[in-house]
């Protein structure tokens, strides 16, 4: 029998069964690259209360306002006073390129009563903002 021989001669050239797992493994890495998202994440853990809307916004807010279960408040990841929103929401505003599509998303926590949620939208009011949002996540049915 000539099995022996046969693999023998196969031993040399080994490196030709890696140039396809190879391929199929670079073939996944621009898979998960492409159909990946990498977004930032929020500064303070957040549950967003449930909602049975499932419309999503079109663009990205131009200001992002995260409110956590013990009151904190993150404008564009800057923890600050809500009495200094107004000012910083104003200061955004007037230096954006495209005032017509300025929009806020406020992203609270689902546990916060709405009380505690008024000051905030008050100061965006003051600043003279009518395009805010109030992030959800959407209500999954239990099977």
């Amino acid at each position: 029998m000539n099995i022996g021989e046969k693999y023998a001669a196969r031993k040399a050239g080994d490196d030709d069964n890696m140039v396809p797992l190879i391929n199929i493994v670079f073939l996944m890495l621009v898979f998960f690259m492409v159909a990946g998202q990498i977004r930032k994440a929020d500064p303070i853990p957040v549950v967003p209360p449930h909602s049975i809307n499932d419309t999503r916004a079109a663009s990205d807010p131009n200001v992002e306002i995260v409110v956590g279960v013990d009151e904190s408040l993150y404008i564009d990841d800057i923890e600050m006073p809500v009495e200094d929103a107004q000012d910083y929401l104003e200061q955004a505003f007037s230096s954006d390129p495209n005032p017509t599509s300025f929009w806020v998303q406020v992203k609270a926590d689902g546990d916060i009563p709405l009380e505690k949620l008024r000051p905030i939208f008050d100061q965006i009011r003051l600043a003279g903002l009518t395009k805010v949002s109030l992030a959800t996540q959407l209500e999954r049915e239990t099977p």
